[in-house]
């Protein structure tokens, strides 16, 4: 009977020991935490990249479809065009002078370039949707409201530094996390997410920018 007493006595476990577990368990959380939140940074930035990519190939499909965009060589200026969330084309630069083709700035084709692609989520920053807790809670206004992406294009031999697409005479930036971005914000109203000043990303470094270059 004595020996069947001290053997389960054996069995449990002291205080110390159980704060012991706890401690590590605590500890091994907050690792696990902090590379999680890496790992859905990184994740996320490599969406975006892939974004900036979809929407580089649906330009290029655009222009095998209708017609191609052309600059001078050595021309200062670049030609931009930005991107709404919906999709839809957004704002032109140069404007009004004829360096984009009629049929990309009609205003009745907003959507030429988001047709051929058939993706909406490729106009949409991973961290935008983050800001709004998830694509399905944006309305179609929202959509309409920011321009996530803007598409570049530099002439051959240009002094421009290009660092809006890592140094390609052609590329889109991201405009909330990238190179171009400028603090602007996104979310719903009370809890929108400041983004980035085009020098830091979501890490407060630069090396998790949405540039482009993996």
């Amino acid at each position: 009977m004595l020996k069947r007493m001290k053997f389960a006595r054996r069995k449990g476990f002291t205080l110390i020991e159980i704060l012991v577990v706890i401690v590590i368990i605590g500890i091994l959380a907050t690792l696990g935490i902090g590379k999680y939140a890496q790992f859905s940074r990184d994740a996320r930035r490599s969406g975006c990249v892939n974004n900036q990519n979809t929407i580089d190939k649906g330009i290029g499909m655009w222009e095998s479809k209708y017609v191609n965009f052309s600059l001078k060589s050595g021309s200062s200026d670049a030609l931009e065009c930005q991107f709404k969330g919906d999709g839809k084309k957004g704002d032109y630069s140069p404007s009004g002078n004829g360096r984009f083709p009629t049929r990309f700035t009609n205003t009745s084709k907003d959507d030429e370039v988001y047709d051929l692609i058939q993706d909406e989520l490729a106009f949409i920053c991973p961290e935008t949707s983050l800001a709004y807790e998830g694509v399905e809670n944006m309305t179609a206004t929202d959509k309409g409201s920011f321009k996530d992406y803007k598409w570049f294009m530099f002439a051959r031999g240009t002094s421009a530094a290009m660092k809006e697409t890592g140094g390609r005479l052609r590329g889109t930036g991201c405009q909330f996390w990238g190179t171009i971005a400028a603090t602007p914000t996104r979310g719903k109203s009370g809890t929108t997410i400041t983004g980035g000043d085009g020098t830091y990303g979501p890490s407060g470094t630069d090396e998790d920018l949405h540039s482009g270059i993996l």
